[in-house]
């Protein structure tokens, strides 16, 4: 009987040589035979090469079971394979991005074991997916940004403001200001798929949200370092924003950022039929640092 190690070289050398269905006949004796043994380094090995051509092949079902059952596998054996599961992290990040759902769970799995272990090129790759830089918006993004931006505001505030806020906030309500705003917003993300975006008017962060997948990943962070730099770079020394009182979860976050409650105060909130006063906490910041 052929050996795992020499049907997964073999297997290897034919994916290189454009083989394919050769190496998967090669790749599923060894997962037999991996299986049989209770190799579970073998067994993660040849699933990793399954989950790529499962891809490849246009399976990408077929590939995120492997590559999860891969990066299961080499998560329970330990430090020194850490590489091999940032690696199948990779591939279940790839096969999810190739069913068309959000992948920044892995990704930022597996750029932080990159990262860890120096790896440069798949740290770039995995920051490059991650999308985590800001940029202008652009004009084909307003429906999506108006999207991220409703579904963001009913997260937060749909269970904490009054009905008759709620009702005025509709879908068509923040295309129009998105609409309206669009010159000054800014968005993390890549370009079609916006992550999360923040507005500036003068010395208010006027608005910061974040779509549903990116919300405890860090991207939080990144946004808010962009918001501050350009409050700084405006020439602002105390930046304020409101925050719906309630809104829990939100003030944790200005808190950690390094925000601070200044009071409660009412403001005047913008919708489709004239400003609705609104109880809010205002947070302050200097975003240049200065604490004089």
């Amino acid at each position: 009987m052929r050996d795992i190690d020499w049907l997964l070289t073999e297997a290897h050398v034919l994916h290189e040589r454009g083989e394919a269905e050769q190496a998967r006949t090669l790749y599923d004796e060894a997962l037999l035979q991996a299986r049989a043994a209770g190799d579970p380094v073998g067994l993660a090995k040849a699933l990793r090469h399954v989950s790529d051509l499962d891809r490849e092949a246009g399976h990408p079902e077929a590939a995120l079971v492997a590559a999860e059952e891969a990066a299961t596998l080499y998560g329970a054996q330990g430090p020194e394979h850490r590489l091999d599961l940032a690696n199948a992290l990779r591939l279940t990040a790839l096969a999810l991005e190739a069913l068309g759902r959000p992948a920044l769970q892995p990704w930022r799995e597996a750029g932080d074991l990159y990262a860890a272990l120096d790896i440069a090129a798949g740290l770039a790759e995995a920051e490059r997916h991650l999308g985590l830089t800001v940029r202008p918006a652009q004009s084909r993004e307003l429906e999506t940004l108006a999207r991220v931006w409703w579904q963001g505001w009913r997260d937060a505030h749909r269970s904490i403001v009054p009905d008759a806020l709620v009702r005025l906030r509709t879908l068509e309500s923040f295309t129009a200001r998105m609409a309206a705003a669009l010159p000054e917003v800014r968005v993390l993300g890549p370009v079609g798929a916006p992550l999360g975006l923040h507005l500036i008017k003068g010395d208010e962060l006027n608005q910061f949200y974040l779509a549903a997948e990116a919300r405890g990943t860090g991207a939080a962070a990144v946004l808010m370092a962009d918001a501050e730099t350009h409050l700084a770079d405006a020439g602002v020394q105390t930046a304020w924003l409101a925050c719906a009182v309630g809104n829990d979860r939100a003030a944790r976050f200005y808190e950690k950022s390094g925000w601070t409650r200044a009071r409660v105060e009412t403001v005047q909130s913008e919708t489709s039929e004239g400003f609705f006063p609104l109880d809010v906490w205002r947070y302050e910041k200097s975003p240049t640092g200065d604490k004089s």
